[in-house]
């Protein structure tokens, strides 16, 4: 199956996308909750606004590379599939929702008050770094659903440990 092979490939670098943009986005999230100036908070957060720009790229390719292989191989009612589904669309939500949101409220208080007071309390919201932590968390269990191939129990279990950890993860 060369086709398969290469779809997988190509789902792989996709893969690698999501979670090099992920690490470069966490690591200037978490400089961006220590910054102490305005500029340096503008900077941290313009690099997270260029970052995840590679979202939408990977989510579609995987998506795409997905949905191939699937076609070849297995059906959409394969457990370990709409687990993996569920996961990803609980990522899209929560990145796109929750912590775009975020980020866009961020963006508009340092341009309009600096690094203020309201600014610093939202550098530190608990559930939008539960939602960051969850977004990785969820990752990892999505790569594990996608390996492994567990029965439905293990799949679901997975995800939800998954989230369970993210969320836990964020308590400081």
């Amino acid at each position: 199956m060369p086709g398969y092979a290469v779809a997988l490939f190509l789902h792989l670098l996709f893969l690698l996308l999501a979670c090099v943009a992920a690490s470069l986005s966490t690591f200037a999230a978490l400089r961006l909750r220590r910054a102490e100036t305005l500029e340096e908070a503008t900077r941290w957060l313009s690099l997270i606004e260029s970052v995840v720009r590679a979202f939408p790229v990977a989510v579609l390719g995987l998506l795409g590379s997905g949905t191939y292989m699937l076609r070849q191989a297995w059906t959409w009612s394969t457990p370990w599939i709409d687990a993996a589904l569920v996961g990803l669309g609980l990522i899209v939500v929560l990145g796109s929702g929750i912590e775009a949101s975020h980020g866009r409220a961020l963006r508009r208080e340092l341009q309009s008050a600096g690094l203020s007071s309201r600014a610093r309390r939202l550098l530190r919201d608990p559930v939008t770094w539960s939602a960051r932590m969850t977004t990785l968390t969820l990752g990892v269990g999505v790569v594990f659903v996608m390996t492994v191939k567990p029965t439905a129990v293990g799949s679901a279990t997975a995800v939800t440990l998954a989230v369970v950890l993210g969320v836990l993860g964020a308590v400081p």
